[in-house]
């Protein structure tokens, strides 16, 4: 059932996934200033907005210490399907160049491409950015389902 808790629960997701793109992005340039990166932001954004949708959204009505803790979940979800998304595909299209052998070893493929993704997570900016923005996106989900029932 759509509600305004969930629309801006995953508006405020999205927002916080194209603000940590950009910053991913422009760390990413600084060290390979040819990288091309086709749909990252937009992909970020769409897996975002669904998991403020469904995950967000859906589990607001508790109280507001409770709601911090989805905030930092529904980050820490949104940052697990985006690198999940984003070593899939890679791991398809070297899959397709013939790089794997065989179906177990592009799986690994994908996981270490996982792994070698979420490394550009870890700068402080962008720690910092999920962090207080989990924690707003909970809090902010929380007041909109208070206010508007």
């Amino acid at each position: 059932m759509p509600t305004a808790a969930r629309l801006l629960s995953a508006v405020c997701l999205a927002i916080i996934a194209y603000v940590v793109s950009e910053m991913v992005m422009v760390g990413m340039l600084a060290q390979e200033p040819d990288l091309n990166f086709g749909r990252f932001r937009e992909i970020n954004v769409f897996i975002a907005a669904s998991v403020g949708w469904t995950m967000l959204g859906a589990r607001v009505g508790n109280p507001y210490s409770v709601s911090l803790g989805l905030g930092l979940m529904a980050i820490a979800a949104a940052v697990f399907w985006c690198l999940f998304a984003h070593a899939f595909w890679e791991m398809l299209q070297m899959s397709m160049d013939r790089k794997f052998d065989g179906p177990m070893e592009a799986l690994i493929g994908a996981v270490q491409l996982a792994i070698e993704y979420s490394a550009e997570l870890l700068r402080v900016n962008v720690v910092i950015t999920l962090v207080v923005g989990g924690l707003f996106g909970g809090l902010f989900a929380e007041f909109i389902s208070r206010r508007w029932r």
